[in-house]
């Protein structure tokens, strides 16, 4: 049983929380890679607790710094349950002490000896105001326990409480200081809708991309329409929080003086914020709306940069292509379509002022597949093997078919377990794989960019989404954009070498997406883990055998090879942007349980 599991207190809860998410980043990005871990008592324990129990997990982070935690489990890539405090002890302390969060990242950037840059002393700052951020939550939480995370898909989006489980802030966000509440409607996580932002701008200016649509199928989808005041201008809508920053820029405040653009405030439709805090969902309504968002959500400020603007329709056209074809190896393949943009910028400017205009008001439409499959069979992956308010795994009661609300009071069998996750992964990897191997297309199929179609509880379908971030290999995908007028920039934007491409399938689906789920189903069966990871490397092989084509870095991977890593902690560390991520190398999760396994058997 987890420590954390009796914590009853909002601000333990998001202590435990946001101290695991820095630890799994510590563990993956660091102490593995440079070899600084090892399952073992300190040789002095004195300061330690004596009421301990799990097995001891030792990170010495530098020649002056030790961390120390009890963890569930031995784990060649680090996924653990933490049953401790997290100690820490300087060279020549007296011995060791639990910090707060804010001194254990002190301590870790003061000792910090692997770097080769200027450390972001801004990351101290970042951490503790995600943890406040989860404090809010799960108090939140706590007082709605009928809002539960795996009712529908609208509350998984909005239950995601502690967000990623491997990066240092996964809660940070910044908003503008004068927009910080209590409990935003515009967060997601309190369950609450809010009304769009609307403006009207003139005709000229606005632009319309659709593939497989017109404009009057478009803008009726976008914004109220019947807000405008004449037939020669057009209403768009925006985050709440981007409107108020929108208007702050001097050029769109001479505009709304001079009635160019017009501000009809909160006017439009009442939506609800899902996960990734831009993309909003309306109950019935055919279109998920996703706008730019100039704010800071963990890593990245989520814009929709012009390129992306473009370079999403380019995939949705293939992506159309593709689901014509009918490639056996794709028949598993669902996604979200993404079939138009929106966005008004002036006539008359630089590029610069152009460009700066399109970003801000650009939308993209995304299907709402809510209205392909219902509401009650769809969950965001994310959520679906996140922890609850108390920091136990959400997954098992819908394993063992119990009602999400009512909770998993016994543990469901361990045959039921690898029926269903074999079931999952089934519905998961040959898509990625088909679409990497046989087309070159780089999926991202991290937890936030899948949406599980259950029945009743059992896996039935994984829908892929998010087109922007898709890229081509330099290899074989860009064969798609033969007979595509494209700016160098989008191109750019758009390709991907074939080991970056392999990389970040290869993170995203194991280290990301499945290293989690056999986590939190194998909750107080730490054995159960292996077996999983072992389904996972069967289902692997088949998926390998059924591709029809060369396979070489699956093949690698199926034999012993590492898993690469994303260096999440290092991006916030160096203060680095998303697309600057390096990868570390992990231990090979399966070949080292054989290995063992062989070990044990011969002796």
């Amino acid at each position: 049983m987890s420590y954390a599991r009796f914590s009853r207190l909002a601000g333990e809860t998001s202590r435990h929380a946001s101290t695991h998410a820095l630890l799994n980043c510590i563990v993956k990005e660091v102490a593995i890679p440079h070899d600084a871990m090892s399952y073992r008592w300190p040789a002095r324990r004195e300061g330690l607790s004596e009421h301990l129990h799990g097995t001891p997990l030792l990170i010495e982070w530098s020649a002056s710094l030790s961390l120390f935690v009890m963890v569930d489990r031995r784990s060649v890539i680090g996924s653990h349950f933490y049953l401790s405090d997290v100690y820490i002890r300087d060279a020549g302390a007296t011995g060791w002490h639990v910090p707060e969060l804010a001194g254990l990242i002190s301590s870790l950037l003061e000792h910090c000896r692997w770097h080769d840059g200027t450390l972001n002393q801004e990351l101290c700052d970042q951490v503790v105001q995600s943890q406040d951020v989860m404090t809010t939550i799960v108090a939140h939480a706590v007082e709605h326990p009928r809002l539960h995370p795996l009712t529908d898909y609208r509350r998984s989006e909005q239950g995601l409480w502690f967000g990623h489980p491997n990066h240092p802030t996964p809660k940070a966000r910044q908003w503008p200081p004068h927009l910080l509440q209590d409990k935003p409607a515009y967060a997601p996580e309190f369950g609450a809708t809010a009304a769009l932002h609307q403006f009207s701008f003139p005709v000229a200016g606005l632009s319309v991309q659709a593939n497989r649509l017109s404009a009057l199928d478009v803008l009726p989808h976008v914004a109220d329409q019947s807000s405008a005041e004449d037939v020669d201008r057009v209403v768009l809508s925006m985050h709440p929080v981007q409107a108020d920053l929108f208007r702050q820029d001097t050029r769109v405040a001479e505009m709304i003086g001079d009635g160019i653009i017009g501000d009809l405030g909160p006017s439009g439709w009442h939506a609800a914020p899902t996960a990734s805090m831009r993309t909003w969902y309306i109950d019935g309504h055919p279109w998920f709306i996703k706008g730019s968002l100039n704010v800071r959500i963990t890593n990245c400020v989520r814009k929709n940069a012009w390129y992306e603007l473009e370079s999403t329709l380019v995939i949705d056209r293939i992506m159309h292509q593709l689901a014509q074809s009918k490639d056996a190896a794709l028949e598993a393949l669902c996604v979200a379509q993404e079939p138009a943009t929106v966005h008004w910028a002036p006539t008359e400017g630089d590029d610069a002022v152009k460009r700066w205009f399109r970003e801000q008001t650009g939308v993209i439409l995304r299907e709402n597949f809510c209205q392909r499959f219902s509401p009650e069979c769809c969950l965001l992956s994310a959520t679906l093997f996140a922890r609850d308010a108390q920091l136990a795994p959400m997954v098992l009661s819908l394993v063992e078919g119990a009602s999400p609300a009512g909770g998993c009071h016994a543990l469901p069998s361990e045959r039921r377990v690898r029926q269903w996750f074999q079931a999952y992964l089934r519905t998961l990897v040959a898509p990625v794989m088909g679409l990497f191997f046989r087309h070159g297309i780089v999926m991202e199929p991290h937890l936030q960019n899948c949406v599980l179609i259950h029945d009743a509880g059992m896996p039935r379908q994984m829908l892929l989404r998010d087109f922007e971030g898709i890229k081509l290999t330099s290899d074989k995908g860009v064969d798609w954009l033969m007979g595509e007028s494209l700016h160098p920039r989008v191109r750019e934007s758009m390709t991907y070498r074939r080991e970056q491409g392999w990389n970040r399938i290869a993170y995203c689906l194991l280290v990301n997406h499945v290293a989690e789920a056999i986590l939190a189903l194998s909750w107080q069966r730490p054995a159960l883990g292996d077996a999983l990871w072992q389904d996972t490397r069967d289902e692997l092989h088949r998926v390998r055998q059924a591709l029809g084509t060369q396979a070489p870095e699956l093949d690698v991977l199926l034999e012993g090879g590492d898993l690469p890593c994303k260096t999440n902690f290092k991006l916030r560390l160096m203060a680095q942007a998303d697309r600057q991520a390096q990868y570390v190398s992990l231990p090979n999760p399966w070949h080292v349980a054989q290995a063992m396994g062989r070990e044990v058997a011969y002796g």
